[in-house]
């Protein structure tokens, strides 16, 4: 039974499903199918109709018309999936009909396994449905709850995060905040979240990310520039006693929320990555946007970095009295954001950079700058 349930499998993958010279071999299959009374055999089957499933395909149609015709011999678990879904063996819209009960549920991932669907991250049929419940439950995804359904399905407990379609439901959750933001608890929960499934998209550029429209990674983008400007500011205020930075603070993310500032990065001393350490260890430690470390030492040991990409411009922000250095794009030997490490020190020695103390009316001089 094993050898003619494994050949079964490899006779409709994605590779031979449509090979003329198997077609014997597969008409063969369909015979048995029908003829069949033996569960065993009939469970195997209806198992890999699920995992090949493609909607209306020639394959498709076939191993369900089979199927139909024994599903009293079917198997217990095999009876209880179709009892569930009762169009599971309609070849066009089977992932509808599983869609529309996830939409039911409040832990798809848990009580599909509960009906017998024990892969519910498989290819074929759930691959499908996965993209049609995606579609069902995208116009509540402005709501936290919603959100917090579709981020469990995407990553269940113990279980490693969903690879396949995992673009469509990034483009879901974040489709609704093109045009404005969402409250700032629910843009941070989406950022710690996509980036602890599929890793920070300036420096893991993961399949789940390849697949996101343009419009919509400038989007997270722009949140991830935020998060990365407001996380350095409550870091560097937390390890350096200085009344600067509350003006700081507030003329950064003014820059920020008035759509000037194009990417952020931070370099962390060692002092700050200590402290950036013990912000995130409490929640999803991956989650956190990245950030790379900053390797001066001497009087700079304890100097932390907020690289910033305004227009052509590059402006580096840095704490313990570092100036603000501003870079034109056309200097080849600027700092360039993303990077695992920064030397402060070879910063400031760079040719071409504008310089400022942080006295006097320093916010006009950057504007004038950028």
């Amino acid at each position: 039974m094993y050898l003619v349930t494994s050949a079964a499998r490899a006779l409709f993958d994605e590779e031979r499903r449509a090979r003329p010279d198997l077609q014997p071999l597969r008409e063969f299959y369909f015979d048995e199918i029908r003829a069949s009374t033996r569960s065993g055999f009939l469970n195997a089957i209806f198992a890999v109709y699920l995992s090949t499933f493609s909607p209306g395909a020639q394959h498709t149609r076939q191993l369900a018309e089979a199927l139909s015709r024994s599903t009293e011999h079917l198997g217990p678990r095999s009876r209880q999936i179709i009892d569930a879904v009762p169009i599971i063996l309609d070849p066009y819209r089977a992932h509808e009909g599983v869609a529309s009960l996830m939409s039911t549920m409040a832990d798809p991932w848990t009580e599909l396994k509960q009906l017998g669907l024990r892969k519910p991250h498989d290819m074929g049929l759930m691959a499908e449905a996965h993209l049609a419940f995606v579609d069902h439950v995208r116009p509540g995804l402005k709501h936290r709850g919603e959100m917090e359904r579709l981020i469990g399905w995407l990553k269940p407990e113990r279980h490693e995060a969903k690879v396949s379609g995992a673009s469509e439901a990034i483009e879901g959750l974040l489709d609704h905040w093109r045009l404005q933001a969402p409250p700032p608890d629910d843009l941070r929960y989406l950022t710690e979240n996509l980036v602890s499934l599929y890793g920070d998209p300036r420096v893991t550029r993961s399949s789940a990310w390849m697949g996101v429209t343009a419009e919509t990674m400038a989007v997270f983008m722009r949140w991830l520039t935020g998060e990365n400007i407001r996380f350095f500011l409550d870091v560097v205020s937390a390890v350096e006693s200085s009344h600067m930075w509350e003006p700081r603070r507030k003329f950064w993310l003014g820059l920020h929320r008035q759509g000037r500032i194009d990417a952020a990065w931070v370099a962390f001393s060692d002092k700050g990555w200590i402290e950036a350490s013990k912000r995130t260890s409490g929640s999803r430690a991956t989650g956190r946007p990245g950030y790379g470390s900053q390797s001066a030492r001497g009087s700079r040991l304890d100097t932390s970095l907020l690289i910033l990409q305004i227009g052509r411009k590059t402006v580096v922000e840095g704490s313990h009295n570092y100036m603000v250095h501003i870079f034109d794009q056309s200097n080849q030997k600027a700092p360039v954001l993303y990077q695992p490490a920064y030397d402060c020190e070879a910063i400031r020695l760079t040719p071409g950079a504008k310089a400022k103390s942080h006295l006097g009316y320093w916010e006009g001089w950057v504007m004038e700058n950028i």
